[in-house]
């Protein structure tokens, strides 16, 4: 969607003559190649990515518990937000092309992908992941994706109720998480995991350096790199030391603020 979005910006530059009349002849012609190239990669990248999503639909059409897991699940739910933004959010315009076919590219399939992702995935956890997100994820996505689908014609009723019931719930989710973070944001450096300076919930100790963090987010580190994130040293997700006395005090401490 990122080369669309360049063929889009080009070729509105290359309708408006007056504001194409004021670049150079080199910049014209350096234009002209950014977009064949960008035309070149766009349908390879739109026929990987559309494949790769509908798999993805089937995939979570019969198994669902793995990609809950949490340490993949924050990723998986921010991911789906960013493309679904891309899609439904206030920018979706910058992605419409002449002739949209000679990439390959269907907004309209690609949304129902995305979407039947999310109903195939809807539960509790799915919920809190996507609430999680804060790149992405507005009390207005979801909503205006239904509009979209509506639009579309591409969800039948019952799946546009259980998509805005999910909305909602994660709205609530989100809701009480900012309520939460306000709450507790003076809480001991000691209680803060600390590359995301968020309150641990399941501390853990990292034998290789010695320092504390979250088990959710060295797990999601782990993912992409066996390694101490803070001495580079092999480390394997086996090698987590659980600190109970730690995650005893964090508790106590939460139950505290909130009494």
């Amino acid at each position: 969607m990122d080369s669309l979005k360049t063929i889009h910006e080009i070729q509105e530059l290359l309708n408006n003559p007056a504001e194409w009349g004021k670049l150079s002849r080199e910049n014209q012609q350096s234009k002209q190649r950014h977009l064949s190239q960008e035309e070149r990669q766009c349908r390879s990248y739109l026929t990987l990515g559309s494949e790769t999503v509908e798999m993805f639909r089937y995939l979570t059409e019969f198994i669902k518990q793995p990609f809950l897991i949490p340490e993949l699940a924050d990723r998986l739910a921010a991911m789906l937000n960013f493309n679904l933004k891309a899609l439904c959010g206030p920018k979706c315009k910058n992605l419409i092309v002449k002739s949209p076919e000679k990439y390959g590219w269907e907004p309209k399939k690609l949304l129902d992908n995305l979407t039947a992702i999310y109903l195939n995935l809807d539960c509790d956890d799915f919920a809190v992941a996507l609430a999680n997100d804060e790149r992405s994820y507005d009390e207005t996505l979801l909503a205006d994706a239904v509009s979209r689908m509506v639009k579309a014609n591409i969800k039948s009723s019952l799946e546009l109720e259980q998509f805005n019931n999910l909305g909602q719930r994660v709205n609530a989710l989100l809701a009480s998480k900012n309520q939460d973070e306000m709450d507790l944001s003076e809480a001991p450096d000691e209680f803060k995991d600390p590359l995301m300076d968020t309150l641990m919930s399941d501390p853990v100790s990292l034998p290789t350096s010695g320092t504390v963090m979250d088990r959710k987010i060295i797990l999601r580190h782990l993912l992409n790199s066996h390694t101490d994130p803070f001495n580079r040293a092999q480390l394997e997700e086996s090698d987590l030391i659980d600190e109970p006395e730690l995650k005893k005090k964090i508790e106590d401490w939460v139950k505290s603020q909130r009494k």
